[in-house]
């Protein structure tokens, strides 16, 4: 037997090496037979991560399938790299045609004395071949030989240099990293080298990239390749570090490196990065990537179906150059948390914000700069990833009325024109609003337009919109930014009672900052496909909504509320306007505003439900005028720093002329916490040249009739003649619960929400009725029953039949504005 063995040994050789020698003739496939006559490698495509990159070319994340890998020329691969990689997997690879006969010859003789396969023999060419052009599971002779002919043909074709890029371009490396570059970031970058500059010119180290491997590190890479799960750093340390001795001791012997370099090698250990999973990775603007990934697969012009897209977005190499400025997003970020911390001074959670940038100026118009979309995209909460900028939104509030009032003036309604500003109104015509509508949140007495938006008088308002009719307020919000069909032609709607979300509500609001033109959001400005050509440029396009004279008008009456209920909003060193937002119990509060260069919206609430916020604000009331403005504030100062101070348009000439007495030029603000604003009061105040604004607000928390709270506060010194805004306690009027049964849905709201109380929708269909089909959209119950005391109700349920065929029980709940404070 064992002078059998001995024979063997010999013949196996000689029979392998017969075959080798005779591979030319023997009935093989080309790459014409393959691929056709007009076959070229570049057509081949392998699946490669996308990018993302912020406005100013930062890379903010790589979207990758199942493979991680970003193809790079061979003049960035480092010469330590490809030298690691030829002294192990294929020595004499610069000398070969391809096939290597003693490697062959010594895995043959090594496969015969082990009894199986123990090496195997391939050059870096037939690696190559054989896995890409070839059935990777048939282990048969006839298709080992075919994998010879193969390797002999490309390189007949191509340059080494060549074969050896799409070598270090496919190769795997484990941990999902397919090609060197990946490779190198997986296993010795750092976690935020992506979102630095990992592909810029710098030389730092803290980004690294495949060009700056070490000896070290570009050995423990190439020893990764015979046994990528084996050798894997991570998984075990001490195999990886025998790997990559044996790698340095392989390319000491092949004269790649000195003695000196290998002996201080070895003593080296492999520094690795944190090992992260690939679904725990963390970015920047984490919200915004997931809007621009839903953009992407939403859109047919990038494929026929949504799988095509996929595959496009998550193999295809795409470079996408997004509108985001990481550095006004990460102070935006900040800037919401330094005025609400996720949790408060006394250690309850406070409401959540939601907040979206955008540019007006010609090279970042319609341009979403920064986005908001909650806390904490990677939190544990189960609604971190919901995007409460973006969403289906929630109320907004009196940030709605702008709307009513660029309606009124584009059909010439002047800003001047008085209403009667008393709380509560009853507004009876049943043609425009449906049974008879009750308003609160006014004035005593009367009130001009461009006042009741300063102050924001509910009562003005809802007069406003009998006379513009709900379908002209409809058509508006939508010419100016508003989804279609998101609001209902009800009378409510100018109080916000209808959901929107930020992004809808900074288009409006840009529209009135570019003084009447609109120009729709944008997040990708182009996007690069991997193989330098275009695959999508975006074109600006705009529409006129307003005219010069409309848009000018509605501008200076915004900027006034910087001085009445946005006064927390105010800019210190240029002009803005904006507009309050506060929904009925305080459940969400907003502030929109712009300057000519930028506009910006935030919302405030809570994103589980709409729970009322009446205690976070310093002990009070969540309005628009106190967190939002506050965040609208600190995140406007970041972006408007470095521009120039722009005036509005000139505003309209004043109504009257009014000759005043002597004013001082400053003046002590008086404490009028506490007193009641009588006659007595009004004279003190006259004689002192100040002007008193008062709001009357709803409240058990203090005596009605009295101040509560005051702007500016007491002892501050102010010019002469300046405005004190005052807030005076009202006992709360409590209604009972009205009776919505048979009406519409809609008509529901409006009566419910006009009596003070929140509406919670239920779907379902009505059991007792036997027609077919059902009346839809009908209220057929509610609870509390008509007639309830309001004392402790906050919200009443309607059920109403929902569209066939029936769908399963949801929820909405629609809420009115309640003026702000």
């Amino acid at each position: 037997m064992t002078a059998m063995r001995r024979l063997r040994r010999p013949l196996s050789v000689l029979l392998l090496a017969a075959v080798v020698a005779g591979s030319c003739s023997f009935e093989t496939k080309d790459f014409d037979d393959l691929f056709g006559e007009d076959f070229s490698i570049d057509a081949l495509e392998t699946a490669q991560s996308s990018r993302v990159f912020d406005r100013n070319g930062v890379l903010i994340t790589e979207l990758r399938g199942e493979q991680n890998r970003t193809d790079i020329n061979f003049d960035e691969i480092p010469e330590v790299l490809y030298n690691a990689v030829v002294a192990i997997e294929d020595e004499r690879f610069w000398d070969h045609s391809g096939v290597d006969l003693k490697a062959i010859l010594r895995a043959a003789r090594s496969n015969v004395s082990a009894g199986g396969i123990s090496q195997g023999g391939s050059t870096i060419t037939q690696q190559y071949v054989g896995n890409v052009f070839l059935d990777r599971s048939d282990q048969s002779g006839s298709r080992k030989v075919e994998e010879i002919f193969m390797a002999r043909r490309f390189e007949q074709r191509y340059t080494k240099e060549f074969i050896l890029e799409r070598y270090l371009n496919w190769v795997f490396f484990g941990r999902g990293a397919h090609g060197v570059e990946a490779a190198a970031r997986t296993y010795f970058g750092p976690p935020d080298c992506s979102r630095q500059q990992l592909f810029s010119d710098s030389d730092d180290r803290d980004c690294l990239k495949v060009s700056e491997l070490t000896l070290v590190e570009a050995a423990t890479i190439a020893g990764l390749i015979q046994a990528p799960s084996r050798f894997n750093p991570f998984n075990d340390y001490d195999a990886a570090r025998d790997r990559r001795d044996l790698v340095l001791l392989r390319m000491y012997a092949n004269e790649y490196i000195t003695e000196e370099e290998y002996d201080a090698a070895l003593i080296e250990p492999i520094d690795l990065v944190e090992d992260i999973p690939i679904l725990e990775e963390q970015y920047p603007a984490a919200h915004f990537v997931e809007d621009v990934k839903q953009w992407f697969l939403d859109n047919p012009t990038f494929g026929a179906t949504r799988d095509d897209r996929i595959r496009l977005l998550f193999e295809g190499g795409l470079d996408i150059h997004t509108t985001i400025d990481l550095s006004l997003q990460a102070e935006a970020e900040e800037g919401v948390e330094r005025i609400l911390p996720q949790v408060a001074a006394d250690g309850s959670l406070n409401p959540d914000a939601a907040a979206i940038i955008m540019g007006t100026t010609p090279d970042a118009n319609g341009h979403i700069l920064a986005m908001v979309g909650g806390r904490d995209f990677f939190g544990d909460d189960d609604d971190a990833k919901f995007n409460l900028s973006s969403g289906s939104g929630r109320q907004a509030g009196s940030s709605m009325k702008p709307i009513g009032l660029a309606a009124a003036l584009q059909i010439g309604i002047p800003i001047t024109r008085v209403y009667d500003a008393t709380s509560p109104i009853e507004i009876e015509n049943r043609a425009v609003c449906g049974p008879k509508w009750r308003v609160r949140g006014g004035t005593a007495g009367d009130s001009t337009i461009a006042d009741a938006t300063k102050w924001s008088r509910n009562t003005v308002f809802a007069q406003l919109m009998v006379d513009i009719n709900p379908s002209r307020f409809v058509e508006m919000a939508e010419a100016l930014g508003i989804g279609e069909g998101r609001i209902q032609p009800v009378c409510a709607a100018i109080l916000g009672t209808e959901n929107v979300n930020m992004v809808e509500m900074a288009t409006v609001f840009s529209t009135f900052s570019r003084q009447g033109i609109r120009v729709d959001p944008v997040m990708v400005t182009e996007i690069i496909n991997n193989d330098g050509t275009t695959l999508y440029q975006h074109t600006p396009e705009s529409s006129t909504v307003l005219n010069s004279t409309v848009a000018a008008q509605l501008t200076w009456a915004l900027s006034r509320v910087m001085s009445g209920t946005g006064h927390r909003a105010a800019l210190d060193d240029r002009p803005a306007a904006g507009k309050t937002g506060t929904a009925q119990n305080n459940a969400d509060a907003t502030f929109v505003g712009f300057t000519p260069q930028r506009t910006t919206a935030v919302w405030v609430g809570y994103p589980d439900e709409q729970i009322p916020m009446r205690t976070q604000f310093n002990g009070g009331k969540v309005e628009g005028g106190t967190f939002p403005a506050l965040i609208w504030h600190e995140l406007m100062t970041e972006a408007m720093a470095g521009f120039p101070v722009e005036e509005f348009p000139t505003p309209p000439p004043s109504s009257t002329t009014t000759t005043l007495p002597e004013i001082p030029e400053e003046a002590t603000v008086p404490n009028l916490i506490g007193r009641a604003l009588d006659d007595a009061l009004r004279l003190e105040l006259e004689e002192g040249f100040w002007i008193i604004e008062a709001v009357e607000i709803e409240t058990r928390d203090h005596e009605p009739g009295t101040i509560f709270n005051q702007v500016p506060a007491a002892e501050s010194i102010v010019p002469g003649g300046s405005t004190i805004t005052v807030e005076i306690a009202i006992e709360p009027e409590i209604l009972p619960v009205p009776s919505v049964i048979g009406l519409t849905e809609a008509e529901a709201k409006q009566v419910i929400t006009s009596a003070g109380f929140g509406v919670a929708v239920e779907l379902i269909e009505n059991p007792a009725v036997t027609d077919n089909p059902h009346p839809v959209g009908i209220v057929w119950s509610q609870d509390p029953p008509a007639e309830t005391e309001g004392e402790g109700v906050l919200t009443v349920t309607i059920t109403v039949n929902p569209e066939p065929p029936p769908t399963t029980t949801t929820t909405t709940t629609t809420v009115p504005e309640d003026g702000d404070g």
